[in-house]
């Protein structure tokens, strides 16, 4: 019976990958010669030769090409037998990272905050806002465990995604602004008067249609530009509420072709949520 072990068989694919034992090694942070050895032993266990030394770089012979695919086949079974296993009983992660677009009022936030609260009492959160763009590439890069965004962009197919209530844009301006005192505003109403929007969105072109703008950094910006009656803008309801309650902005009645809302989602990279938080945030909204 063969004693080969998942250590070996890593290190045979990773020296195959990389081109070389001293590559595999740093990757798996052990010596060039715990490497080569493990090697030399698979080879051993299995009787055949993996890798011609004759050359500067270890290249596959074509027994260690052949043996090689089934190397990666059983170490990708070994991965989804583990993943298998943490979902049967996950783990309760120490640490967890939520991305929330700086735009997007995330439903139920009240909710997610009391129930990490109660349930995970030890828990060390992190709360991160950023422009929309940024919570896709913080997940993907495993920077945020969670996201809620504004889907502005298709996601990558490496996503999971449960879908949210969508943004509804507003086209707001002070109750001064002459655009305020129209029963209707048209696009050509729009493009008379300067405008201001997030300079920090990449889609801030698909919304600049004025040719007079003003770049605002920051939504308090923006807002504080449009207050004074100096530009008309866009933005995302909820966080223009106050203002429009309390009197200093108002809501422009739009031609109806000039209406959209933006999608949203809370997001995920797949093959990293079977922890007992991530699962619990997910139910959320399941």
């Amino acid at each position: 019976m063969l004693t080969v072990n998942l250590l070996q068989l890593q290190a045979f694919v990773l020296s195959a990958e990389t081109g070389s034992f001293s590559a595999a090694a740093r990757k798996m942070k052990k010596t060039h010669s715990a490497i080569s050895m493990t090697v030399s032993n698979l080879e051993l266990d299995v009787n055949q030769e993996l890798f011609d030394r004759s050359t500067r770089n270890p290249t596959l012979t074509p027994a260690g090409e052949v043996l090689l695919k089934e190397a990666k086949l059983i170490l990708a079974q070994c991965e989804h037998f583990e993943r298998l296993a943490n979902e049967l009983e996950p783990e309760e992660e120490t640490e967890f990272i939520l991305a929330v677009d700086n735009v997007y009022s995330v439903p139920n936030e009240k909710d997610i905050l009391h129930l990490l609260a109660k349930d995970f009492p030890r828990l060390k959160l992190k709360l991160r806002e950023m422009p929309s763009s940024e919570v896709v590439s913080a997940v993907v890069k495993g920077e945020a465990h969670i996201g809620f965004t504004l889907l502005e962009q298709p996601i990558f197919s490496n996503l999971g995604a449960i879908s949210l209530p969508s943004a509804e844009l507003l086209y707001i301006a002070s109750p001064e602004h002459p655009l305020a005192k129209l029963d209707t505003v048209s696009l050509v109403d729009l493009q008379r008067y300067r405008q201001a929007y997030l300079s920090h969105n990449r889609k801030a072109s698909d919304t600049a249609i004025s040719p007079n703008i003003w770049e605002c950094e920051s939504i308090s910006a923006a807002k504080t530009a449009i207050g004074y009656g100096l530009c008309w803008g866009i933005a995302v309801e909820p966080f223009i509420r106050p203002q429009i309650e309390s009197g200093q902005i108002v809501k422009l009645n739009v031609e109806p072709s000039l209406r959209k809302a933006i999608p949203a989602a809370l997001i995920w990279k797949i093959g990293s949520e079977s922890g007992k938080v991530h699962k619990a945030i997910r139910a959320l909204y399941s």
